[in-house]
């Protein structure tokens, strides 16, 4: 099981039944199936399942995105993102956009 670690629980977003997460895109973890569980700073918030996953670069971020992800408009997300990952080139790295569907209790 994959676990997503979150130092903030941006939106609410975690209380959800179904939530999006913003992160650098890994092709071996980041697919549909693969089983999660998100932990917001060490406790577990649920597990669930990625449903779907939408790689893309950091400039084409978009206000669907940005406000459901983290519920700022784009250029706060950017500046989020961009502070999470100094040290990251957005031009050439793609980040992924990530649906997670949790497990019914």
């Amino acid at each position: 099981m994959l676990t997503i670690p979150f130092s903030y629980n941006w939106n609410n977003k975690l209380d959800c039944h179904a939530f999006t997460t913003i992160g650098l895109y890994n092709p071996d973890t980041h697919k549909q199936g693969t089983k999660v569980n998100a932990v917001l700073k060490g406790m577990s918030k649920g597990t669930g399942v990625i449903v779907d996953v939408k790689p893309f670069l950091l400039q084409n971020l978009n206000p669907y995105m940005s406000y459901l992800d983290t519920g700022y408009a784009v250029q706060e997300c950017k500046n989020i993102i961009n502070t999470m990952y100094p040290k990251v080139d957005f031009t050439k790295k793609q980040l992924a956009f990530i649906l997670i569907v949790k497990d019914k209790k």
